[in-house]
C-alpha cells in the first residue's frame, strides 16, 4: 500500500511539472530557407540571434574561439550538388558552419557532422574544410544575426554572413555552364525521343547568350520556329542573333514575320512591336 501511495505521489508530482510548464517564444527563432544558387539548391538552416544591446564580437562572442555561428543547434548548409565554396570543391551534402572570428580574420570551418548542439560535441578532425576571409566593417549596425545569399549571378553568388557591424561574403560557385552544356548534349545531340520547339529555342539561347557555336544556334532557332510557328518572339531571338552574326537579310525577314504576328496577337505583343521595330531600323543601315 505504501509503495503505490508513493507512485500516486510521483505520478502527480510528474503530471503537475508537465502542466506547469510556460510555452514562450523563442528569442533566437529557428531559420530554415532554401535558396536556388546557379543549378544548386542550397538550405540553410540557424538559430537567429538578436544584439540586444549588447557588443557580440570580441564580448560576447569571443576572439579566437569556436563559434557555433548562431544560436542553439549547430548551423547547417545543405546543397543538392557539387559546388566550389571560396574556391574549394564541397559535395552535394550536408554541413556544419563553424567559425572562429578575429579582428583581421575568420577561419570558416565547414563540417561533417551536422547535428550537434551547437559546438558540443566539436572535434577538429571531423572538419571537412577550412579557409580564412577577411570581415567587412560595416557603418550601421545589424540588430539580428543573418546568414544568406546575395549577388547573384548564373554560375554561383556571395554566401553572407553578418551581425553587429560586421559582415562575412564567401563566394559560392556552381558550374552551371557545363551542367547546361551537359543537358543540351544529352537532350538533343544524344536524345532517342523527339526534341520539342522549347529545348531548341532554350538551347539556341543558351549558346547565343554564350557566344559560342552561333552556327548552330541559328539553326536551332529555325527548328524552333518550325515546330511552334505561333511563338513570334521565337522569330525575333533569331533575327537578332543572325544580325549579330552579320546575315541581315536573315536578321529583316524574322524581324518582319515577329512584328507583323505581334501586331495581329489577340493576347498581347509583349514588347515585341517595339523590338522588332528597333531591329528592322538596325538592318536598313546594311
Amino acid at each position: 500500500m505504501k509503495f503505490q501511495n508513493k507512485l500516486f505521489f510521483l505520478l502527480a508530482l510528474s503530471s503537475s511539472l508537465t502542466f506547469s510548464q510556460i510555452t514562450k517564444p523563442s528569442l533566437s527563432p529557428k531559420i530554415k530557407t532554401e535558396q536556388h544558387v546557379g543549378l544548386a539548391k542550397i538550405t540553410l538552416e540557424y538559430g537567429q540571434p538578436n544584439a540586444q544591446g549588447r557588443t557580440i564580437f570580441g564580448s560576447l562572442i569571443p576572439y579566437n574561439k569556436l563559434w557555433r555561428t548562431g544560436a542553439n543547434a549547430s548551423t547547417k548548409l545543405t546543397t543538392n550538388r557539387e559546388i566550389y565554396v571560396s574556391g574549394n570543391k564541397v559535395p552535394a551534402g550536408t554541413y556544419g558552419i563553424y567559425t572562429i572570428p578575429t579582428k583581421k580574420e575568420w577561419t570558416i570551418i565547414l563540417h561533417k557532422k551536422s547535428n550537434l548542439w551547437g559546438a558540443g560535441g566539436y572535434n577538429k578532425e571531423n572538419d571537412f574544410l577550412r579557409f580564412k576571409i577577411t570581415p567587412q566593417t560595416l557603418k550601421d549596425n545589424i540588430e539580428t544575426f543573418t546568414i544568406h545569399f546575395e549577388n547573384f549571378n548564373t554560375n554561383g553568388a556571395d554566401l553572407v554572413i553578418a551581425w553587429e557591424n560586421t559582415k562575412m561574403k564567401i563566394p559560392v560557385f556552381v558550374d552551371t555552364d557545363m551542367l547546361i552544356f551537359q543537358e543540351i548534349d544529352d537532350k538533343i545531340n544524344k536524345g532517342t525521343g523527339k526534341v520539342n520547339a522549347q529545348t531548341y529555342f532554350d538551347a539556341a539561347q543558351f549558346y547565343y547568350h554564350k557566344n559560342t557555336k552561333l552556327d548552330q544556334a541559328l539553326n536551332w532557332f529555325q527548328k524552333a520556329t518550325e515546330l511552334r510557328p505561333n511563338a513570334f518572339w521565337y522569330e525575333y531571338y533569331k533575327g537578332e542573333l543572325a544580325y549579330k552574326m552579320k546575315k541581315y537579310s536573315i536578321a529583316r525577314n524574322s524581324a518582319t514575320k515577329c512584328l507583323k504576328a505581334a501586331e495581329n496577337s489577340k493576347s498581347s505583343d509583349y514588347g515585341y512591336i517595339a523590338k522588332c521595330s528597333l531591329l528592322l531600323k538596325a538592318t536598313e543601315k546594311h
